[in-house]
């Protein structure tokens, strides 16, 4: 019996003990679980402290070259950067080859390679750091920062092919190229093969580039070591040998025949073997074509072929339209594709499997232009009749005034207007200089009149507007002119001024068939004659009526030191103020194609004189001194 209670008691004292273990494992477990939390919660306000007080600045551990730009603000990023990159741009990027003798340097200027720095961008990079990447890409990128080093490069811009360049010349300097097998010309039709070999030295070219690049992104000036590396031969005998007879069999087919229409071009066997060269490739020889060789002879082709499209011209003899210079089409030479056509000609006559390309003829490929006006179609224009005519007088013109008036008619002589088409007189004239013809002559520019080439053209633009409006055409850009010119009156108000490269006169051709434009110049009267098919259109031109007249205020007196003391010379006449009006109306079969007033406000103009610097008093002689008495002796 106390056997049995002893057991009980020991029983009883096991449990207790694994109650109290549980409760102590349990506090255990609930302290490290608390202590965890608390870890987790210090760690998540610690990092969400350091994204707020960070918010509008850089994140740690950013570096740009060596210079730590972390924790700066915008502004302070812009401004470090600024030092930085003048300094860098301040001072040359500085090669040294490493030869076996005295090393050499070279230099090269910021200015040389075009070199300058997005200041804003790169700080905007810095800035967006941790940022703009979700909520989970910003976190990571925030977290990493803490603990690493993040390099950023320096946003720049710089003329690639001038570093190329300018490396390329050093190589030029340094590089002894290999010498190796190849071919050459040896005449009489055949190609001989150099045995002369020997190992040489180059750069590499590309090594160099990355580290001037490197130095760039980075603002770091460090003097850039480089060497040349040895090259030996490497091409076989016996490749050698199989590149020289398909050489030779490019040359043994004979001339090469370009054609076009019943046109042909030949390159004969010597011009062949001028574009034919080699160069090592690994173990073997490569025979390709030399581009300027190439480059030349096809200049020579398109110079034969290439040639703008010509309108037919076209001229009236009693009333009748006819051609009496014909329409030629344009052409041009597919340069490129030439090119390729010659290669593809040559080099698959030394291929073993010459396919389907025929290798003794090339078709050119040339883009051909059909004319505008073709003398084959004249019929299709409608130039049936006169529709309408334009004249006015010129008469006291100066010399040159009368000679740019003659060009410009002759320079629209024949121009063809399409149905639909807006007419432009400066587009149609072209360029208004002494290339084309013209002379220095009096235009109304400001406020003042002055010699310019073209003086007078707007005797050719003020006779247009008048047989555009006789002939009902929609005016759609006309200014008169400052003031009022005698040429173009009476009638007042009917002028049209231009000036390259504003105003402009045009007009829109609304009939249903071309219309041609014939000018011609007879003694000191212009005309232009519109021809192409009437319609049963109205046309009403009001009267033009003048008011506000204005008197021109008194001379005005322009000091010269030109002209001598007291001369005057007459720049401008005077011109008395006013505006003018006409009605203009065009109407076919009920509807109103076109209807306004045409409104010409001309301010008034006084005379302008140059006067001499005024003429200097004259001075009175001077009074002679009286003569001296000598008293009497004796």
């Amino acid at each position: 019996m106390a056997n049995e209670m002893g057991k009980v008691r020991n029983y009883k004292n096991l449990k207790i003990k694994e109650k109290v273990g549980r409760i102590l494992r349990s506090k255990t477990t609930k302290i490290v679980a608390v202590a965890l939390i608390v870890l987790l919660a210090l760690s998540l306000a610690s990092f969400g402290l350091y994204s707020v007080s960070y918010a509008k600045k850089s994140y740690l551990n950013i570096r740009l070259g060596n210079t730590n730009l972390g924790g700066k603000s915008r502004s302070e990023i812009t401004s470090i950067l600024s030092t930085k990159s003048a300094e860098f741009l301040n001072e040359p990027i500085i090669l040294e080859y490493q030869s076996s003798e005295t090393p050499k340097e070279y230099q090269i200027a910021a200015k040389d390679i075009g070199l300058n720095y997005d200041l804003e961008k790169t700080a905007g990079k810095i800035m967006d750091v941790g940022r703009g990447k979700g909520m989970f890409g910003n976190a990571w990128e925030q977290l990493k920062s803490i603990f690493v080093i993040k390099k950023m490069p320096a946003e720049y811009n710089v003329n690639s092919d001038a570093i190329a360049k300018l490396v390329a010349e050093i190589a030029t300097e340094i590089d002894q190229p290999e010498k190796d097998y190849s071919i050459y010309y040896i005449g009489d039709g055949g190609f001989g093969l150099s045995e002369e070999r020997a190992s040489g030295n180059r750069i590499d070219q590309d090594e160099i580039v990355a580290g001037i690049i490197g130095q760039i992104t980075s603002y770091q000036h460090r003097k850039l070591s480089f060497n040349s590396r040895t090259y030996s031969p490497q091409i076989t005998k016996e490749n050698a040998n199989k590149r020289l007879i398909q050489a030779n069999l490019i040359l043994a087919e004979g001339e090469l025949v370009l054609k076009f229409r019943d046109q042909n071009y030949t390159l004969d066997v010597d011009t062949m073997a001028g574009m034919v060269s080699s160069r090592a490739k690994g173990d073997d020889l490569e025979l390709y074509l030399l581009s300027d060789k190439v480059d030349r002879q096809v200049e020579a082709i398109a110079l034969a072929i290439d040639s703008e499209p010509q309108n037919a011209k076209l001229a009236v003899s009693d009333g009748k339209v006819s051609v009496f210079e014909t329409s030629k089409e344009g052409r041009k030479l597919d340069r490129e594709q030439t090119k390729i056509d010659i290669e593809n000609a040559l080099l698959a006559r030394a291929a073993e499997q010459k396919g389907e390309v025929d290798t003794k003829t090339v078709a050119l490929k040339v883009t051909v232009t059909n004319p505008e006006i073709n003398s084959a179609d004249v019929s299709k224009y409608g130039l049936n009749e006169l529709v309408a005519s334009g004249s006015t007088n010129f008469t006291k013109s100066p010399a040159n005034r009368i000679h740019n008036i003659t060009v410009g008619a002759a320079a629209l002589n024949g121009v063809l207007i399409k149905p639909g088409e807006e007419f432009s007189t400066l587009g149609a004239l072209g360029k208004i200089d002494a290339s084309t013809g013209y002379l220095p002559e009096l235009v109304i520019k400001e406020d003042k009149t002055t010699p310019e080439f073209g003086g007078g053209l707007c005797q050719v633009s003020t006779t247009l507007f008048r047989a555009a409006l006789n002939s009902g055409m929609e005016i759609t850009a006309r200014q008169n002119h400052k003031y009022r010119v005698s040429y173009y009156e009476p009638p007042i108000g009917m002028d049209a001024t231009i000036y390259d490269p504003a105003p402009d006169f045009k007009f829109k051709n609304n009939y249903s068939s071309y219309i041609l434009i014939q000018s011609s110049v007879v003694g000191k009267k212009i005309t232009f004659d519109f021809y192409g098919t009437k319609d049963s259109r109205a046309v009403e031109i009001g009267t033009p009526v003048a008011y506000d007249y204005v008197d021109p205020g008194p001379p005005v007196e322009i000091p010269s030191d030109t002209l001598q003391p007291g001369e005057r010379k007459q720049l401008e006449k005077a011109h008395q103020g006013a505006s003018a009006k006409f009605h203009y109306k065009i109407s076919r079969e009920g509807s109103v194609l076109q209807e306004r007033d045409f409104v010409s406000k001309y301010v008034p103009w006084p005379e302008k004189w140059l006067v001499g610097p005024p003429i200097p008093p004259v001075e009175p002689p001077a009074a002679e001194p009286a003569p001296v008495e000598t008293p009497p002796t004796g």
